[in-house]
């Protein structure tokens, strides 16, 4: 998929970037999450500065086994609301002027308001960050599809449990669901969008 990215149609949704979604990545200094965390944090920052609006997903810990429902079969009980489990890393924390999703399901359009939420925004593309990509990113990206939402996936600024798994999602959402891009790419895109309205 070719789709142009346009900041003035764009969003971010940083997508579950909670402790206890980093902690299967045992070491922060080294690849995949010093990797994951610079790149999330370089599309927050050129974002913002374009005034590109910052979304973030997040579950809430301590979810009753309604709220789980099937996902408890696969995962368990999820998160405790111990901050040691929902806690974002601070330098990613959303800021004042950020929206925030409260998600139990893989994907952030699932019985939330991030559908009305761009709307109002008036954003119809949403580029997206953070983890797991086979899991929420993938199930996230086919929903904006499905609600006329071009979604575009930062190769370098997801990561999951393996290369393989990793690859998998990339594969499926290019085939089939959005664009990939890698996010030196998505940040030169925005940038030269500046510069192209700044010159006029």
């Amino acid at each position: 998929m070719t789709w142009p990215l346009d900041r003035s149609r764009a969003a971010l949704l940083i997508h579950d970037m909670q402790a206890y979604f980093l902690r299967p990545f045992p070491q922060p200094a080294a690849p995949p999450l010093a990797d994951l965390l610079s790149n999330v944090l370089s599309l927050r920052e050129a974002c913002a500065q374009h005034g590109i609006p910052v979304l973030y997903s997040r579950q809430p810990g301590g979810q009753s086994r309604a709220q789980r429902g099937l996902l408890l079969d696969f995962w368990g009980p999820g998160l405790s609301d111990n901050p040691f489990d929902t806690a974002i890393p601070d330098a990613l924390a959303p800021r004042p002027d950020d929206h925030v999703v409260e998600k139990t399901r893989y994907s952030a359009f699932h019985h939330t308001h991030l559908a009305e939420m761009l709307a109002g925004l008036d954003r119809n593309q949403l580029i997206i960050c953070g983890v797991y990509a086979h899991i929420g990113v993938v199930f996230t990206a086919q929903d904006a599809l499905r609600h006329g939402i071009k979604a575009f996936v930062a190769a370098d600024g997801v990561a999951d449990f393996s290369r393989h798994h990793h690859d998998m999602a990339l594969r499926l959402i290019s085939d089939r669901i959005g664009r990939v891009m890698a996010t030196h790419s998505i940040i030169t895109a925005l940038s030269q969008q500046h510069l192209a309205v700044s010159g006029r």
